[in-house]
């Protein structure tokens, strides 16, 4: 355990759619009639456009530095009023690596890592180094990839990725990131820690969560999670809805311009010292899809520049190629006796949401999903003996109490029942992770609409080798739209809920025993906990 873990315990351990799909009453909600009326607004209102000046810095009062500090620095000059304005931008701004972040990557867990930033101007010697100490980085020969979906008359930014091999399993590694030709821009330096092996038998730490975007309702969930170190938790799973960017218009100084990008960089910003640390594992959401603001709906190149995904799969690079994914859409990795399967819930299956507020623009078509998850599931359920869990990560949930009527899945949810449930049970699936809802739900082992109750305790704290995939809705971290309506139905599959908390989940996990938490973002209280066990974990 380290130091950022005690407050969690001894024992270690999405928002509405713009536009439902049309199979289910094509309802508008108060949030596209606002955005429509808005747009009126932003036809006649000035082009907002993306700068880097002083005002993006702040001081951050608790640590004493300017933030983002990859951006900023404390220059004084006379006249100064406050600490605030004596936070300025560096010199060659443009040049300087930020938003950066870590991936596990390679077929073989903990044999690669892929090492993510950014720059507002293209960097065409972007390198990174790597060793086993701060005193021994040596420059590692491995593509560099640079890539820029968006650009205005003042306004660019390119996304870089590299993935840096030949890693050793369960090893701190020490790297930087930046120009190869003038170490002025290159960053601090950081360190990783490689994904453990399947023979690792200790117990290790996850951090799991939907729905984190800029904002009030997020301080305090950011506050307590970028404390955390690779001492205190292996990875960050986050279920998708990631930053919230395209709700920037739901900010009234924000309404009527284009902020996109701007709330997008300030999140990734904001969550650095945790991404730069601990490989930061992502899934798709809703409102990755496309950018939403009035600006966005009258500007046919921004909707086509910030549509179908794009921004959501140039920023962040996660392990499709080697698990023969689609691009961030859909993914796989291994983590110690954990496999981790990411599936879309937005696009590719029978049903799938649109996630447009245009009509002429066109979202999905990213490939056979569903082949790709027999696939990917039939093979980690042959490899049981050495990998025995299973979790399925989605943004979407399956089981929700407020979209359900009998117990049976309704709207949405009963699509993705339809689509995804009997893949899940036909490999034994553990888990299913989810969000989209801003608040957390445990449910008991279901399969069918119905609980199975083998193997779980009377007041449904032990999971004792269930029989049926746990589905966990834990989309509440915090983010522009508040907390989600909560059901006024119940479901008699549900054994947990908080629809009044931001918070955040927490995994403890070993090959016989998982430990579940839900911890408020406000006091890190913990408010649902509950214990799986598999015995049936012998290795051949």
């Amino acid at each position: 355990m380290g130091p950022g873990w005690g407050s969690f315990g001894t024992l270690g351990m999405g928002s509405l759619s713009a536009f439902h799909n049309s199979s289910i009453g094509n309802r508008v909600d108060m949030r596209v009639l606002s955005l429509w009326l808005l747009v009126l607004v932003a036809v006649a209102a000035v082009e907002a456009n993306v700068i880097v000046d002083d005002d993006t810095c702040y001081r951050n009062k608790k640590r004493g530095v300017c933030e983002p500090e990859s951006l900023c620095e404390f220059n004084f000059n006379i006249g100064d009023l406050n600490f605030n304005q004596s936070c300025r931008v560096k010199d060659g701004v443009n040049l300087y690596p930020q938003q950066i972040h870590l991936a596990f990557a390679g077929k073989k867990a903990g044999t690669a890592m892929t090492v993510s930033w950014a720059t507002f101007e293209d960097v065409t010697d972007s390198s990174v180094w790597v060793g086993d100490s701060e005193d021994t980085l040596e420059l590692v020969e491995t593509p560099v990839s640079s890539l820029s979906y968006y650009s205005d008359k003042e306004y660019n930014l390119f996304h870089h990725h590299a993935t840096i091999t030949g890693l050793r399993p369960r090893t701190k590694y020490f790297y930087k990131v930046g120009s190869r030709s003038d170490d002025k821009y290159t960053s601090d330096v950081y360190s990783f820690m490689t994904a453990r092996p399947a023979t690792d038998d200790s117990t290790f730490h996850a951090l799991i969560y939907g729905d984190l975007g800029d904002g009030e309702n997020s301080v305090d969930t950011i506050a307590d999670i970028t404390k955390l170190t690779s001492d205190d938790i292996d990875l960050v799973y986050h279920l998708g809805d990631i930053s919230y960017a395209d709700d920037d218009f739901l900010t009234l100084n924000q309404a009527a311009g284009f902020f996109y990008e701007e709330v997008y960089n300030k999140w990734m910003n904001a969550m650095m010292s945790l991404m730069s640390r601990v490989p930061y594992m992502v899934l798709v959401g809703n409102h990755e899809a496309e950018c939403h603001s009035p600006r966005c709906q009258i500007s046919r190149k921004k909707r086509n520049a910030l549509g179908n995904y794009t921004a959501y799969n140039t920023r962040f690079k996660m392990p499709y190629e080697e698990s023969s994914g689609a691009l961030n859409m859909w993914h796989s990795f291994d983590h110690g006796p954990i496999h981790f399967t990411s599936i879309s819930s937005e696009t590719d299956y029978p049903g799938a949401p649109t996630n447009r507020m245009t009509l002429w623009v066109k979202n999905g078509d990213f490939g056979d999903q569903l082949s790709w998850i027999e696939a990917d599931l039939k093979k980690a359920h042959a490899n049981r003996a050495n990998v025995p869990w299973i979790f399925v990560g989605m943004h979407r949930p399956m089981y929700s109490v407020l979209n359900s009527k009998n117990d049976v899945p309704t709207e949405q949810t009963a699509l993705i029942q339809a689509a995804f449930e009997e893949l899940f049970l036909k490999y034994e699936v553990d888990v299913v992770l989810a969000g989209h809802k801003h608040y957390y739900e445990r449910e008991l082992p279901v399969a069918n609409s119905k609980a199975v109750m083998d193997g779980v305790s009377d007041d449904y704290a032990v999971y004792d080798n269930p029989q049926a995939p746990v589905h966990i809705l834990t989309g509440g971290a915090g983010q522009v739209e508040g907390m989600s309506e909560p059901p006024s139905n119940t479901a008699s599959w549900n054994a947990a809920s908080d629809y009044e908390h931001f918070g955040f989940s927490m995994l403890e996990a070993n090959r016989t025993t998982l430990v579940w938490k839900y911890v408020l973002s406000a006091d890190q209280s913990v408010r649902d906990e509950f214990v799986m066990h598999k015995t049936d974990t012998e290795r051949p």
